[in-house]
């Protein structure tokens, strides 16, 4: 008897376990109907939410790269713009400097040649001044020869005398 005991035990009744596997299948049935369906939807519009926040970063980063590339061509156009204009900032400068420079010697020479002319005046009238001043000293000393009565020979010394010092004055 023993082995009929172990043997019901081990051996499940046919109604309970027919009872057990309807029971199974409800629990599996109402699962499915009352969790499986709702969690499932939830799950998928989750997902799609996700998607769509992916979607719009793609596309925000897109944006962005377009920005960016818009920004790097402003950029070089504004480098190359203000390498333009310190060039031509430099050319005006250097023909500035150039044109001063060629009105510094303009002036320069026109300085010197009116110097010339003034010093080529003063030169002038210091001689005609000098040959009236020898001229007139050449009468005070005829004057004065005439007076002391000297022999020409000593007349002719005195005027060379001092014609000589005047002209080394």
């Amino acid at each position: 008897m023993q082995i009929v005991d172990i043997l019901q035990l081990l051996v499940p009744n046919v109604w309970t376990a027919l009872t057990q596997l309807c029971a199974t299948a409800i629990l599996f049935f109402l699962m499915y109907k009352l969790a499986w369906k709702p969690v499932k939807n939830i799950m998928d519009t989750r997902s799609q939410y996700e998607q769509e926040k992916l979607e719009k970063a793609r596309k925000l980063e897109e944006e962005n790269q377009k920005i960016n590339d818009q920004a790097q061509d402003i950029i070089a156009n504004a480098n190359s713009e203000a390498d333009r204009i310190i060039e031509e900032a430099r050319t005006e400068g250097d023909d500035i400097k150039n044109e001063l420079i060629e009105e510094g010697r303009n002036e320069s020479k026109q300085l010197i040649e009116n110097a010339k002319r003034d010093v080529q005046l003063q030169k002038s009238k210091m001689m005609t001044d000098m040959h009236s001043q020898i001229v007139d000293a050449a009468m005070v000393t005829a004057e004065k020869m005439l007076q002391s009565k000297l022999d020409t020979k000593e007349d002719d010394e005195s005027i060379n005398s001092f014609v000589k010092e005047v002209i080394d004055k």
